[in-house]
């Protein structure tokens, strides 16, 4: 890989590698590396003009500056901003994350008490067809028809609750 030589180039390499995000905006990570390089570029500047009695930098020695950095100093600001990237999100999607943890316990438990349900459900339907199925065949079984049945309990006197009293010659 090439030396970068100035911040342009290390803005231009972060943005080739992380590209942007949906809204077409620069991908945040790459934003943060490039802060994190520049910042170590800040402190070099200002250690400079303390060894130098307050002279600014040329343009050669700035180049010098990037051009001797290895590519894992890119890399380790790289892990340093995908770390402070990770902890911001955290932050902020803190109260959306415990949402959705709580979303999905209860999702897991409505899952289990409609299991049982179903299972409830199940058993209830199959007692009551097997009660069905019990009592047509027993009318099969004792040779039970429907007509006599109906006529017996409809259309006969039913018996008096109270017997009449037999009556006494006058």
């Amino acid at each position: 890989m090439t030396a970068v030589k100035c911040p342009e180039e290390v803005y231009r390499k972060y943005l080739d590698r992380f590209g942007f995000d949906g809204d077409g905006d620069p991908d945040a990570v790459a934003l943060f590396t490039f802060a994190l390089v520049e910042r170590d570029r800040f402190d070099w500047l200002e250690h400079h003009r303390s060894e130098h009695d307050g002279a600014e930098p040329t343009v050669a020695a700035i180049e010098e500056w990037y051009q001797s950095k290895p590519e894992t100093f890119f890399d380790e600001k790289f892990r340093l901003a995908l770390g402070w990237y990770t902890a911001f999100a955290r932050i902020l999607l803190k109260d959306e994350i415990e949402k959705s943890n709580q979303d999905a316990v209860k999702s897991y438990f409505n899952n289990k008490l409609s299991f049982w349900s179903q299972i409830w459900s199940g058993l209830v339907g199959n007692v009551l067809f097997l009660v069905v199925l019990g009592l047509l065949s027993m009318s099969i079984l004792s040779d039970f028809s429907a007509e006599s049945w109906v006529k017996q309990h409809f259309f006969t006197n039913p018996p008096a609750a109270h017997p009449p009293s037999p009556k006494q010659p006058e």
